[in-house]
């Protein structure tokens, strides 16, 4: 099982090395501009306050955005974290499996003396190391620019923060992993179905506050859950980290059921 995990994820190096310089271009452009708009922020809170509620909701829904927090929430940890972690890790999950089936090269694998559930368990490891890298990069990089901007956060608030939003994109990840799992139908539509119940999750969540009807079907979406300013407050919310986890294993299981039952060509 080891030199499967060294081989997939030595394959995956070089993206591993692009997405960490990427999400950590990312974050200080975003942080960055922060001292230039700091001496403005009552001013700029006074503009964004004209606009419609549900537009605000789809940036965090704060009624002051450049305060640390705010600035926090809506630039970086309501949706730009999230997106670029979900975007990496729903197209691991998608491809673990599907790389060896698609090349047909699959049954070479199968052929070591190994069985499925460990071959899947390898690959499933493999993907979370990767994302763990990723995710530990994008910790140091946040924590760093953070305190070299003057953001007044503590650093354990922003290290939870991170690992919430790593929980949720692994949640959205092991939706495409698990569908990849059951066969050529799931595999094809993995990435589609994940990247549907991410997005929709988050649109769904950010406008239940405005749009009434939307209060019930959000309630069972993940979104509805993650709240980022929450936790960059202070309240660690491991209730929520513990069932975004469960749900990952309970996916998990279901990839072992489906991969070790059905016909490997298939």
């Amino acid at each position: 099982m080891k030199p499967i995990i060294k081989w997939n994820f030595w394959q995956r190096r070089w993206s591993i090395f692009w997405w960490c310089l990427g999400i950590t271009a990312f974050v200080g452009l975003e942080l960055g501009v922060y001292p230039s708009v700091k001496s403005q922020a009552a001013q700029l809170n006074e503009a964004l306050s004209h606009l419609p509620e549900s537009v605000r909701a789809l940036i965090g829904g704060s009624s002051d955005l450049f305060s640390p927090v705010g600035y926090l929430n809506s630039r970086l940890f309501y949706l730009l974290l999230p997106l670029l972690l979900s975007i990496l890790i729903i197209g691991l999950g998608s491809s673990l499996i599907a790389r060896e089936e698609t090349d047909g090269t699959i049954e070479l694998l199968l052929g070591r003396p190994i069985s499925r559930g460990k071959l899947l368990l390898a690959k499933a490891l493999t993907g979370l190391l990767v994302s763990a890298v990723v995710v530990l990069v994008s910790a140091i990089s946040i924590t760093s620019l953070v305190k070299a901007v003057g953001l007044v956060v503590p650093s354990g608030h922003i290290l939870f923060a991170v690992l919430l939003a790593a929980l949720l994109a692994l949640l959205f990840g092991m939706i495409a992993f698990c569908l990849s799992a059951m066969g050529a139908a799931g595999r094809g539509a993995s990435i589609g179905v994940a990247c549907l119940v991410g997005l929709g999750s988050y649109i769904i969540a950010s406008l239940e506050s405005v749009v009434d009807w939307l209060s019930w079907p959000a309630k069972i979406l993940p979104y509805h859950y993650y709240n980022p300013t929450e936790v960059l407050n202070g309240f660690y919310a491991w209730k929520v980290a513990s069932v975004f986890t469960t749900v990952i294993l309970i996916l998990g299981i279901i990839s072992w059921l489906s991969f070790r039952r059905r016909d490997i060509n298939s």
